[in-house]
């Protein structure tokens, strides 16, 4: 396990010094060549990590996209995972002051996420695993202005999660609707009762409930600053 650290390691520092001194190309080529398929993926989703926890973030769509690419020819598991990393990572709504995409950010991490949510529909997977890619599709909607699309794509995440069984992440959903209406305009006062309405519910389930709440009243803040 040391030296395969040491691998990946050593592989993460060879590509950020790619993309600082050379282009995003070499960058990929050295990645592609740091070993077998699964040791490529590794190297694909340390360097995503690196890249974000740097704020590099087109430097971080590049690789990620490159990671995506790569993965559909080898697993689609992987490019599942890889999307939903680098998509999620770009939202604003986290309230993640030191994360600023642009347009351009939002627009590559709505295509992600769309592209999550058909590898999820497409392998099969359990009804929460539907839900959180709705979820993310409707987050990332609501990022890039689209508040009738992303009230549908929230719509269809909590029936997801009714099915699943999962209330918190059920009352998260209808949240996050909420906060949709709220953005619209027109609908801004049922928006905000209803919005009420699930953290009250939220605030009743446990731990889960608490983080929901309060990453919808961090949600909430942030959208809301910016309209």
């Amino acid at each position: 396990m040391p030296e395969e650290q040491d691998h990946n390691s050593s592989t993460v520092t060879a590509v950020v010094e790619a993309l600082d001194q050379s282009d995003s190309f070499e960058a990929v080529s050295r990645i592609l060549a740091s070993g077998e398929p699964d040791q490529i993926m590794a190297c694909f989703h340390d360097m995503v990590r690196e890249l974000f926890s740097q704020r590099k973030l087109p430097q971080m769509i590049w690789i990620g996209r490159a990671g995506v690419e790569y993965a559909l020819r080898e697993s689609q598991a992987d490019a599942r995972k890889l999307s939903y990393n680098v998509s999620s990572n770009l939202w604003p709504g986290w309230g993640d002051d030191a994360v600023t995409p642009t347009a351009s950010d939002l627009q590559a991490a709505l295509d992600l996420a769309r592209l999550h949510l058909r590898l999820v529909v497409e392998e099969k997977l359990d009804p929460e695993s539907v839900g959180n890619a709705r979820w993310l599709v409707g987050a990332q909607r609501l990022a890039v202005g689209q508040e009738q699309a992303a009230h549908h794509a929230f719509e269809t995440a909590k029936a997801a999660y009714n099915e699943a069984g999962r209330p918190a992440h059920e009352w998260m959903a209808e949240g996050f609707l909420s906060l949709s209406l709220q953005l619209m305009g027109t609908m801004a006062t049922e928006g905000q009762r209803r919005f009420e309405n699930a953290l009250g519910e939220l605030k009743q389930l446990g731990d889960d409930g608490e983080f929901f709440a309060d990453q919808l009243q961090t949600a909430k803040r942030v959208f809301l600053k910016r309209g």
